[in-house]
C-alpha cells in the first residue's frame, strides 16, 4: 500500500509514488544532454485507488492538492467519491530545458466511476503574478480560465471581440481569408427575433436585403416546433415562446443581445411536410449559410431540451510548500477539444458523442464549412471558427490532441485556403501550379468525404443533400461536373474509395438506392480513401507532393440523372462507362476472429490463387443488394499507387446487375500490395484477364 511505500521512499530520499513530488522522471536538459537519456521523463501511473490518493495526502503535500483539487472538481460536477472506481494520472514534462516554453506539459487525472463514465481533471497555472509557480517543481501547464457560465457577461464580451477581430482583420492580404460581411439577399423566411417590440414571428422575405444570424442545432427524437402548411399562416403571426425549445429560446435571446433582427432555424424556416418546399430551400442551403453573419451552434446539446448555455468554472488550490514558496493552482474538467475520437473508439472519425453531440450529425458537417464564422457553445467553454482562425477561451484548441486526423476547424481552414487558390492560383503562384492546386483541392474533397461518411444521418436518402451545399460551393470555383458525390476531373482517383471497416460496423446497401454503386454514397459506412490528408498543412504555396501513381482503366463516359432540383440533391441513375483489364474469379466467405470477435471476410478465388477483398456493404443480407458466395465476380484493374517501398494495385470487385442486364454493381475492393518488384500490375491475377468496356451502375 501508498503508507509502507512513502516510508521507504522517504528512507530513500525518493518522490512520492503517485505525484513523484510534481517532477519528471529526471531534471530536463539540453539537447546534448537528451542524447545520453533514453525515453522521456514523463510520469504516468496507469491505476491508482482514491483511497491509496487520500493516503498519500497524508504524507506528501503534492498529492494533497491533487486531493482537493480533485474533490473541489467533484462537488461542482455531482460525483460521489464513493463511485470512483479507480484513477490514473498522465503528467507529460517537456524533454528540454532549453525549448521548455514550445513544448507540451499537460497535468491529466482520470477517474472511472460505477456508472462506466470517466470523469478527466486537468491542473493548470495562469500567466497572472497572482498565480505562482514554485521553482521547486517541474514544468506544470499554463493555460487560460474559462468564463463562469457560456452566458456571462465576461463569455458575451469574449464572443464579441472575436466577431469584431474576424471583421476587421481576417481578409487578404491582411491576416485571413474571411470576406467583410455585406447586406445580402435573405433566404426565402427568417425568424424575427422580436429585437424591438418582444414579438417572434416568422417572415417572408421577398428576397430583401438584410443580415441574419443562423442556428445548428440536434433535433433530437423529442419533437420540438416546426413549421408545416397546417401552422404556417400561424407562425407568421406570431410563434409563442413557451412552444420554443430551450435551445431556441436561447439561440433567440442571443440573437437580441448582439444586435440582430433576423435568425435562420431550419425546422422553423423550411415548411417541414411540403416536399417541394424542403427540396427547394435544401437546394438553396449553401447560400444561406455562407451569407450568414455567423452561425450559432448548440454544440453541447443533443437535442432541444438542453440549450446553448452551460457552467464552466474551475476550482482552486493554493497555498505554500514545505519550504515556504507560493502556489495557486486551477482545477477543473478536462477540456476536450478533439472533434474526432481517436481509433480507440468503437467509431473510428466519430466526433465525440458525450462532449460534442451535436457534431455527430451529417447535416450539420456541411453548415460548418460553409458558415464564415461559426460560434460554438459547448460543454466547457465557448470556441469560435472562421475561415482564417480557430479561437477557445482557454487558448489551447489549436493543440488538438491525439487524433491523427485533422479536426474539421483545421479543415475547415484548409477548405477556404484551397477556394482561394482555385481562384487566384495564376496571380499568385503563377499557372505552372495549376495541376498542384488542383490535385489539393481534389484531395481536400476525398478528405472531408471520409469525415462527412463518418457522420450520423437519420434518413439514408439525405447521403448526397447533406453535402450538396458544400459541393455546389466548390463547383463555382472547380468549374467540374459533380457526378453522385465524385468529380469529372478527378473521377480515376475519386472511384477509389474502399471500406475498412469490419463487417460489425457495415450496413445493407441501402433500398431504394441513394447512387449508383460506383459512388461512396451508395453505402452507409465510413469511407477511405488513399491520400487523405492527415495533418493540416496551410501554408501559402506548400503543396505537398502526391504519392506515384499510375492509372490503367480508362473512363470512357459517366451519366447521372438527378431527381432533386439540380445535380447536387438526389440521385434518380447514374453511369460509368470504363475500359480496363477484368480478370474473373469467384466470390468466397469466411468467419475469421478479427480483434477477439467474429467478422464475415470474403475473398475471391482465382485458378492458381485467393485475394481478399473488402466489401462495401453487408453482402449476405437478404434484399436486393444480397450477393451470394459462389458467384462469378470481376475484378477491374483501376490503378497503382506507391507509399514508400510499397506497391499497392487496386482493383474494383463487380457482380453482374440483377436489375440491368449488360451492366456491373459494384460490390467492394481489392489489393494487392507488396515491395515493388513482388507487385505486377500486367501479370499474376491480371496475366490472363480481358480488355473490356463495361458499364457499371
Amino acid at each position: 500500500m501508498v503508507d509502507t511505500l512513502d516510508v521507504v521512499l522517504d528512507s530513500l530520499n525518493i518522490a512520492c509514488a503517485i505525484c513523484n513530488g510534481f517532477q519528471g522522471k529526471w531534471k530536463a536538459g539540453t539537447v546534448a544532454e537528451s542524447q545520453r537519456r533514453r525515453g522521456n521523463r514523463n510520469h504516468i501511473i496507469p491505476r491508482f485507488t482514491w483511497d491509496e490518493l487520500q493516503s498519500s495526502a497524508k504524507s506528501c503535500y503534492c498529492c494533497s492538492i491533487l486531493e482537493s483539487g480533485c474533490r473541489g472538481c467533484f462537488d461542482q460536477h455531482g460525483i460521489r467519491e464513493s463511485d470512483i472506481l479507480h484513477g490514473s494520472l498522465r503528467f507529460i514534462y517537456p524533454f528540454f530545458s532549453d525549448t521548455a516554453d514550445e513544448e507540451d506539459a499537460d497535468k491529466e487525472l482520470t477517474f472511472l466511476l460505477a456508472d462506466g463514465r470517466r470523469f478527466e481533471i486537468e491542473l493548470f497555472a495562469t500567466e497572472s503574478d497572482d498565480c505562482p509557480i514554485p521553482d521547486s517543481w517541474d514544468y506544470l501547464p499554463v493555460s487560460r480560465r474559462t468564463s463562469p457560465r457560456t452566458d456571462s457577461t465576461i463569455a458575451l464580451a469574449t464572443i464579441k471581440d472575436w466577431i469584431e477581430d474576424c471583421i476587421t482583420t481576417h481578409t487578404f492580404p491582411d491576416e485571413g481569408l474571411c470576406d467583410p460581411p455585406t447586406s445580402s439577399h435573405l433566404p426565402t423566411r427568417v425568424v424575427d427575433v422580436g429585437l424591438d417590440d418582444g414579438v417572434v414571428k416568422l417572415v417572408e422575405t421577398k428576397a430583401a436585403e438584410g443580415t441574419y444570424l443562423c442556428l445548428s442545432h440536434c433535433w433530437g427524437l423529442t419533437e420540438i416546433i416546426t413549421t408545416t402548411r397546417s401552422t404556417y399562416e400561424e407562425r407568421k403571426r406570431r410563434i409563442a415562446w413557451e412552444d420554443l425549445s430551450n435551445t431556441f429560446r436561447d439561440a433567440i435571446s442571443l440573437t437580441r443581445t448582439l444586435g440582430f433582427k433576423y435568425i435562420w432555424i431550419d425546422s422553423l424556416c423550411i415548411v417541414q411536410d411540403d416536399y417541394r418546399d424542403w427540396e427547394i430551400e435544401s437546394a438553396n442551403m449553401a447560400s444561406v449559410y455562407r451569407n450568414s453573419h455567423l452561425t450559432i451552434a448548440a454544440t453541447r446539446s443533443a437535442n432541444g431540451h438542453g440549450g446553448l448555455f452551460s457552467r464552466t468554472e474551475d476550482f482552486e488550490v493554493f497555498g505554500k510548500t514545505p519550504d515556504g514558496e507560493d502556489y495557486f493552482l486551477y482545477f477543473r474538467e478536462r477540456i476536450d477539444h478533439h472533434i474526432e475520437n481517436s481509433e480507440s473508439d468503437e467509431f473510428p472519425g466519430y466526433p465525440t458523442l458525450t462532449y460534442h453531440p451535436l457534431l455527430t450529425r451529417a447535416w450539420v458537417y456541411q453548415e460548418r464549412m460553409l458558415s464564415p464564422r461559426v460560434l460554438h457553445f459547448g460543454r466547457y467553454e465557448v470556441s469560435f471558427e472562421c475561415r482564417s482562425l480557430i479561437q477557445c477561451e482557454c487558448g489551447s484548441i489549436p493543440f488538438y490532441g491525439i487524433s491523427k486526423v485533422s479536426p474539421v476547424p483545421l479543415i475547415k481552414l484548409e477548405h477556404a485556403t484551397s477556394l482561394w487558390d482555385y481562384r487566384h492560383y495564376r496571380e499568385v503562384y503563377g499557372d505552372q501550379y495549376r495541376a498542384e492546386v488542383e490535385y489539393q483541392g481534389a484531395r481536400l474533397w476525398r478528405t472531408m468525404i471520409c469525415s462527412y461518411t463518418a457522420l450520423l444521418l437519420t434518413k439514408s436518402k439525405d447521403r448526397l443533400p447533406a453535402i450538396g451545399g458544400l459541393a455546389k460551393e466548390m463547383a463555382a470555383v472547380r468549374k467540374s461536373r459533380y457526378l453522385a458525390g465524385l468529380w469529372e476531373d478527378a473521377l480515376n482517383d475519386d472511384l477509389l474509395w474502399t471500406i475498412n471497416a469490419t463487417s460489425k460496423y457495415k450496413k445493407p446497401r441501402p433500398f431504394p438506392r441513394n447512387a449508383p454503386t460506383w459512388s461512396w454514397a451508395s453505402v452507409e459506412t465510413w469511407t477511405s480513401y488513399w491520400d487523405e490528408i492527415s495533418f493540416s498543412t496551410i501554408e501559402e504555396g506548400n503543396f505537398e507532393e502526391r504519392l506515384p501513381y499510375e492509372h490503367f482503366s480508362k473512363i470512357e463516359h459517366c451519366e447521372v440523372n438527378w431527381s432533386a432540383i439540380d445535380e447536387f440533391g438526389s440521385i434518380a441513375h447514374g453511369s460509368l462507362t470504363i475500359s480496363g483489364l477484368v480478370a474473373k474469379g469467384i466470390l468466397e466467405r469466411e468467419v475469421e476472429i478479427q480483434d477477439g470477435a467474429e467478422s464475415i471476410v470474403h475473398y475471391v478465388s482465382f485458378p492458381n490463387t485467393r485475394l481478399a477483398m473488402k466489401s462495401d456493404y453487408l453482402l449476405d443480407f437478404e434484399g436486393p443488394g444480397q450477393t451470394s458466395p459462389m458467384i462469378s465476380v470481376f475484378c477491374l484493374r483501376m490503378s497503382l499507387i506507391q507509399e514508400g517501398p510499397t506497391d499497392n494495385l487496386i482493383s474494383l470487385v463487380l457482380k453482374r446487375s440483377p436489375e440491368f442486364p449488360n451492366c456491373f454493381e459494384r460490390i467492394g475492393t481489392m489489393t494487392i500490395s507488396g515491395s515493388r518488384r513482388s507487385v505486377d500490375s500486367k501479370g499474376g491475377v491480371f496475366e490472363t484477364a480481358e480488355l473490356q468496356t463495361i458499364v457499371i451502375v
